[in-house]
């Protein structure tokens, strides 16, 4: 059986952070984006938004969202 990560933070330009906890691995896949592939059950914990329990292997991504005033998308900030 292999250990489990005790925390990774998979939002790094966030102020608050966004840690997954208790995961087999984590893998960034890409910086730029923030997109991290999370193995084994786990759970995502931050301070501004709730707890998710993720019971199997999954993707986290940034959200990203449409700025009308530069007609452009991008990054959700907190």
């Amino acid at each position: 059986m292999k250990d489990k990560l005790n925390r990774v933070n998979v939002a790094p330009s966030s102020t608050e952070g966004h840690h997954v906890k208790g995961a087999i691995n984590v893998v960034c896949l890409d910086k730029i984006n923030e997109t991290f592939k999370v193995y084994g059950p786990s759970v995502l914990e931050t301070k501004n938004h709730t707890t998710l329990e993720m019971p199997e292997s999954c993707i986290i991504t940034c959200q990203v969202v449409y700025n009308p005033f530069e007609q452009m998308y991008q990054k959700s900030k907190d």
